[in-house]
């Protein structure tokens, strides 16, 4: 192959790789920039936290104020199930070796 062909193919495929470093590193940004949404997610409980104590919503104090235990309504049907027993005391043997 001629040299001058050589050096020819040789700046094309330079050019070219040039080019595809660029587009890579363009949408790798815009990825990042698109995922990247903790500022969001920030902005987002914060406005929520605002507009909670402007209407006067305390939520802790309300969650803290909630029933801990079940909640037994005249209807509910109970299903125990010796599986579940057996993978809870399979738990609890795992955690107290």
């Amino acid at each position: 192959m001629a040299p001058a062909k050589q050096a020819k193919i040789m700046q094309e495929f330079q050019k070219q790789s040039a080019q595809m470093d660029m587009t890579t590193e363009m949408m790798s940004d815009a990825i990042d920039d698109a995922l990247d949404n903790d500022e969001a997610e920030d902005e987002t409980e914060e406005l929520t936290n605002q507009v909670l104590d402007e209407i006067g919503v305390d939520v802790v104090s309300q969650l803290s104020a909630a029933p801990k235990a079940r909640i037994k309504t005249k209807n509910a049907e109970y299903v125990s199930s010796s599986g579940v027993d057996d993978l809870e005391e399979r738990l609890a043997a795992l955690r107290n070796p």
